[in-house]
């Protein structure tokens, strides 16, 4: 339960962070990395601050000299079944989404706020992957700067490109798994990761009740770490597709039509990066299992 106030907490605090947005002036400010980095430095000294918190705590960073690891895809013989490249990947996201937002909310220029954001994540996440090299449990790995940059990469996209963040949502959801010690992060028996296309954020479909509804490609992977194994017989990777109800339209919408409230806003934005569980259904695109 823990740890999951955690993972929460985290979405909580983008989603103040997106609603401030609101309150904008729009301009045509660019400021340089300098400037920029000078804007966000409350938030990039924390973000390294804990990074490095992290890093040395529970990544062992320092431990060997610098090496390079091949972790695999998303095979049966990996670490995790392909869900920490996820974990990856959503991390960077959601890292950038947050950078973006504070900048744009200091300038007014999301177009330039998108460019700096995704260069201060990408740097962040290679100051995370360059320490892993000297870290006698991860090392230097590719797989794990090409997820980074995918993440970053859909963030910025979606800051830039007119209405594609009225379609498309990257959210996880997270129960604590049994074999978990503490260490949320990389618990990741624990996670559904999903892509989520939006049906209300299509023109066509505004005044159907399709709008109410979204799409959902979602992966879950179980029983590949060493701490699974006494709690299950297998080891289990899912691909699956689902089709769940817009929380923003069936509830936020409408509730913001017969009051403003800032409450309201951060609910509606919280449930863009946390997939709110119950409110969907599945069905298995592709399921691998081995035996323990």
């Amino acid at each position: 339960m823990i740890n999951r106030i955690k993972i929460i907490t985290a979405c909580l605090l983008l989603s103040f962070s997106v609603c401030d947005a609101k309150t904008v002036i729009e301009t045509n400010k660019v400021l340089t990395l300098t400037e920029a980095s000078n804007e966000l430095k409350w938030e990039l000294g924390g973000l390294t601050g804990g990074i490095l918190y992290l890093g040395l705590k529970e990544w062992n960073w320092g431990s060997s000299s610098f090496r390079f690891n091949s972790e695999g895809w998303f095979g049966m013989d990996t670490g995790s079944g392909g869900a920490d490249k996820l974990g990856h990947l959503y991390s960077s996201y959601l890292m950038d989404e947050f950078l973006t937002d504070r900048l744009y909310q200091k300038t007014g220029n999301l177009q330039d706020a998108a460019r700096k954001g995704a260069i201060f994540s990408g740097a962040l996440m290679l100051l995370v992957e360059g320490f892993d090299g000297v870290s006698s449990d991860h090392g230097f790995s590719y797989e794990d700067l090409i997820m980074n940059t995918t993440g970053i990469g859909i963030s910025y996209l979606k800051n830039t490109v007119p209405r594609l963040r009225d379609k498309l949502d990257l959210r996880v959801e997270y129960h604590r798994s049994q074999a978990d010690a503490g260490h949320f992060i990389t618990d990741y028996t624990g996670y559904n990761y999903s892509a989520v296309l939006k049906l209300g954020g299509f023109k066509q479909l505004k005044t159907t009740p399709l709008k109410y509804f979204e799409l959902q490609l979602g992966y879950h992977a179980e029983g590949f770490k060493k701490e699974d194994k006494p709690y299950f017989k297998q080891k289990k990777a899912e691909l699956y597709t689902g089709i769940g109800l817009d929380l923003s339209e069936v509830l936020f919408k409408p509730l913001k039509k017969q009051t403003q409230s800032e409450w309201l806003d951060q609910a509606d934005t919280f449930f863009r990066y946390y997939q709110a569980p119950g409110l969907y259904t599945t069905t298995s695109l592709q399921t691998r299992a081995e035996d323990l």
